[in-house]
């Protein structure tokens, strides 16, 4: 949806800049929670997180018709 206009291309650039730096900020988080912690530790508090978060999207409501072409 946001490349949507004029300016496709600058419009898909920025949001793909936008993408990595969402990215690679909390992957330097990540690193540093993992030193601070250590790896077996880590690895469970990502497991617990994964957890809540497949929970939550179980609950979200999706609409049927979201992706299909209409014609």
């Amino acid at each position: 949806y946001f490349a949507d206009g004029e300016h496709k291309t600058a419009h898909y650039a920025i949001c793909t800049a936008f993408m990595a730096l969402g990215m690679m900020i909390p992957g330097m988080a990540a690193g540093w929670l993992q030193e601070q912690m250590g790896y077996t530790h880590f690895f469970i508090w990502i497991m617990i997180c994964c957890v809540i978060t497949f929970g939550v999207t179980a609950l979200l409501k999706i609409d049927p018709e979201f992706g299909k072409k209409k014609g």
